[in-house]
């Protein structure tokens, strides 16, 4: 992971958001079976991946100060994202255990569960998988 300035990370997701809209309008009539499962498998993979690039916002609100921020990181994720708060809590202690830690002085750590981390930013596990193996923790 690489330090992003603000415009960056607004382009990237300006950018994700539009090729989002994109996929949403095609037609796929002209396919064969096969490579609609080939399709569905990438899509798979992409829901798969997409709470790895959430666990730092999720981490950097948990970190930041409650009257900065309006509230507990709890409660201001259940009301800014229209989920409860029990999902609030699950994915904030999620990221606190998958996500790239700092120490006091900034300087990065990785995360508790490395293994459990990178087979999620792979793609490679889901929700289901990374709840079965944080229960044994």
């Amino acid at each position: 992971m690489h330090s992003s300035g603000r415009e960056e990370v607004v382009e990237v997701f300006d950018a994700l958001a539009a090729d989002l809209d994109r996929a949403l309008e095609l037609d796929f009539d002209a396919l064969t079976p096969r490579e609609c499962v080939a399709l569905l498998r990438r899509c798979e993979k992409l829901r798969r991946r997409l709470p790895a690039v959430e666990h730092p916002l999720v981490n950097q609100l948990a970190a930041a100060d409650p009257a900065e921020v309006g509230g507990k990181p709890r409660w201001i994720l259940a009301d800014e994202l229209h989920i409860t708060r029990g999902e609030a809590g699950r994915r904030i202690a999620e990221a606190a255990e998958l996500g790239a830690r700092r120490t006091l002085t900034g300087e990065p750590l990785e995360p508790v569960r490395p293994a459990v981390s990178s087979a999620q930013r792979a793609g490679t596990i889901g929700a289901g998988h990374v709840a079965v193996i944080r229960s044994f923790f």
